[in-house]
């Protein structure tokens, strides 16, 4: 089965993407496919790289050159140490800056446009059903259309329909609301005037503020190239607060969080005040939640199923590791198959010891990503917060046991 290897990969975000591209240059055959339409629209925000740096290694040369484009902030040096500097939001003190080292922060949206520009994605495909094979395992969707190969990838994100066909519980594939919280994450350009007012405030990499009444607030630079005039720059926000008691879930709109986030934006000093004030009414919000779901062992079927990226383990943000874990994922795949194919492994070794891997690796994250949201969102009772600990260090580096705060199940 080595020497005709093929991989289904279902789902063509950054993580999928980026697995075609890598077995392509392999010259391992793949298809890939997606249960979206190639005209849905695709959301924006800023991606962080900080110790997944081998990650190019993945792509075609000149993918590499137009990846680099997609960096939020154009670098000459890429050895320039970034940081993230966090704020007592309601004061403007400095509480810390968390250095990140040689990091870079690109735009989600452009790379994973520029990924996916040159794949052959099968799109408007369902899955609904895997079969295991004698030499591999079958992939079945919505339309009757049944494909076959050595083994299928889910990198279909926090809510992957991969993840559920692997669990004889259906809850134990479930991701899981972070309760009392809500999440608005979106960005804005501003006239002239006001963006370069603002960028005069703001570093290079990611402002962060933490507020008494419970708000966090990111202020970052989503697009800030160079060829590109004031008025065309994106400024993303990132705020999440205590869910307000008369939210009701059938009537949450992009209306209604507009209204919140101003409200809180006002309880802020400059310069997120000033982001609140300006960002125009009518911009988009989509009522969000941060969610996760715990790495857990998973029937690989054998070694014909894994999980990659979000579908492996799904994080909050706070830590910014989610991108660099999905992208390690994939240079271990990759890794793996090569060694197969050499002779140098079998597929039930391979997939055991890359579920064994990540299993360790993601629940790890996981748990310490929730127990830094939560201590954002108690700033006025705890200043204990674990990135200013343990910064952004990979906890499969330092082996770290953070216990698993309860949650919810989605609805």
């Amino acid at each position: 089965m080595a020497a005709d290897m093929k991989v289904i990969i279902i789902g063509s975000g950054v993580t999928g993407c980026s697995l075609a591209h890598g077995l392509a240059k392999q010259g391992i055959q793949y298809e890939i496919f997606d249960k979206r339409g190639p005209e849905t629209p695709q959301r924006d925000w800023g991606v962080t790289v900080h110790w997944a740096v081998e990650f190019l290694e993945l792509y075609p040369e000149e993918t590499v050159k137009r990846i680099k484009t997609a960096r939020v902030v154009q670098r000459d040096d890429d050895t320039h140490q970034e940081f993230v500097r966090f704020y007592d939001g309601e004061t403007g003190e400095t509480i810390r800056d968390i250095p990140l080292g040689p990091a870079k922060r690109f735009s989600h949206g452009r790379i994973r446009g520029l990924l996916a520009e040159s794949l052959p994605i099968q799109y408007n495909k369902e899955l609904i059903a895997i079969n295991e094979l004698p030499e591999g395992v079958e992939a079945v969707f919505a339309d009757g259309t049944k494909v076959q190969a050595s083994v299928l990838v889910g990198c279909d994100g926090s809510r992957s329909a991969t993840r559920k066909f692997l669990f004889e519980k259906k809850e134990d594939a479930e991701w899981s609301v972070m309760p009392g919280i809500i999440l608005n994450n979106f960005w804005m350009q501003l006239e002239k005037e006001k963006a370069v007012a603002l960028r005069e405030q703001l570093g290079n990499f990611m402002d962060i503020a933490i507020h008494s009444n419970g708000s966090y607030f990111g202020l970052i630079p989503l697009d800030f190239a160079n060829d590109k005039p004031p008025e065309e720059w994106k400024f993303q926000i990132f705020m999440s607060m205590p869910e307000p008691a008369d939210l009701v879930p059938g009537e949450d709109s992009s209306a209604r969080r507009v209204k919140i986030v101003k409200h809180f934006g006002k309880t802020f000093v400059a310069p997120f005040s000033q982001a609140t004030e300006w960002f125009a009414e009518d911009t988009f919000i989509s009522p969000d939640h941060y969610g996760t779901w715990e790495t857990k062992k998973w029937d690989h079927r054998g070694g014909k199923v894994i999980l990659a990226g979000d579908s492996a383990h799904s994080m909050t943000p706070h830590r910014a590791q989610g991108f660099n874990h999905s992208l390690q994922d994939v240079l271990n795949i990759i890794t793996g198959l090569k060694k197969i194919r050499a002779g140098e492994s079998n597929w039930v070794d391979f997939v055991d010891g890359y579920v064994n891997e990540v299993v360790c690796r993601g629940s790890e994250e996981v748990r310490m990503s929730l127990k830094q949201g939560y201590a954002v969102h108690n700033w006025a009772n705890s200043k204990d917060l674990p990135i200013l600990k343990v910064g952004t260090t990979p906890l499969h580096m330092e082996q770290s046991i953070v216990p698993l705060p309860a949650q919810t199940r989605a609805a």
